[in-house]
């Protein structure tokens, strides 16, 4: 599909140890078997079969830990794809999303749910083979109208369940998850680990060694996973040149920008970019 406006993931690809950032998408996750303890932003959340959990643009996310027969639907859809079920409800309401992410859905909403998702995927199937222009065009508004309607089944099962309470959290896993936020947001401008060492009063070895810990990777990594993402999404995601998107992120000039990237990616910013393109 040209510039898809969905897509389904891979629970794979969402491992211990790995973190996304949604940028400009909405998402959910049906849990179907296993369980998982998954960090949204700062709170985290215990999860089992039946629960859905729904998360919007520019939210972190971070499964902590899983089952290993953890299985679901996750699926994103760029923001402007399904604005219009957006539109359906009040303002505030939206926000009790990014506020209460997680519910328990019963049978039914399972089973409604699950059908929805089969239905969008299998039509999508068919928009991808199609063979003539009128039968491909048909197919695209059918995909179009279908991902409408799963994302007011979405909707309307989410907001008749009772939203699941996040977990509490000890010292350790408060600093843990203070730090990948502000590292998230900051990480453009800041990439010591001094910076949020003294913002959290702590010292640096200190939080190093607990990022490490907790997280099974150095503050280090975290800051440049973060930094690689941002870096990613401009590339995919924007015209910006090279040396802008340099400019964006702070580096010294573009030759610097290039040696990191490809010292964390394996590939230069263009060859990425041009990979992506091709996808």
């Amino acid at each position: 599909m040209e510039h898809e406006t969905y897509r389904m993931l891979d629970v794979g690809q969402l491992l211990a140890n790995y973190a996304a950032v949604s940028q400009n998408k909405y998402g959910f996750f049906l849990c179907r078997k296993g369980e998982a303890e998954i960090l949204l932003d700062n709170r985290s959340y215990q999860i089992e079969a039946g629960v859905m959990c729904l998360y919007t643009p520019y939210t972190f996310i971070r499964i902590m830990r899983h089952s290993d027969d953890i299985e679901g639907y996750l699926m994103e859809g760029e923001l402007d794809s399904i604005q219009l079920a957006l539109s359906s409800i009040p303002v505030a309401a939206r926000f009790a999303i990014r506020s209460h992410p997680c519910v328990k859905l019963g049978l039914e909403q399972t089973h409604r749910l699950e059908q929805s998702v089969k239905m969008l995927n299998s039509r999508t199937e068919l928009y991808k083979a199609a063979k003539s222009p009128r039968s491909a065009h048909l197919f695209k508004l059918l995909v179009q109208a279908l991902l409408h309607t799963l994302c007011l089944e979405v909707l309307e099962i989410y907001f008749n369940c009772v939203p699941i309470e996040e977990l509490r959290q000890n010292r350790e896993e408060r600093i843990l998850n203070h730090f990948l936020m502000s590292a998230f947001s900051n990480c453009v401008n800041e990439r010591l680990v001094t910076f949020y060492a003294n913002e959290l009063h702590l010292t640096p070895n200190y939080l190093s060694s607990i990022v490490k810990a907790k997280s099974g990777r150095t503050a280090i990594q975290w800051i440049e996973t973060f930094t690689m993402l941002q870096a990613q999404h401009y590339l995919r995601q924007t015209k910006l040149s090279i040396k802008e998107i340099a400019y964006k992120l702070h580096f010294p000039d573009q030759s610097v920008f290039g040696r990191y990237f490809k010292r964390h990616c394996g590939i230069s910013p263009t060859g990425y970019r041009n990979m992506w393109q091709v996808e």
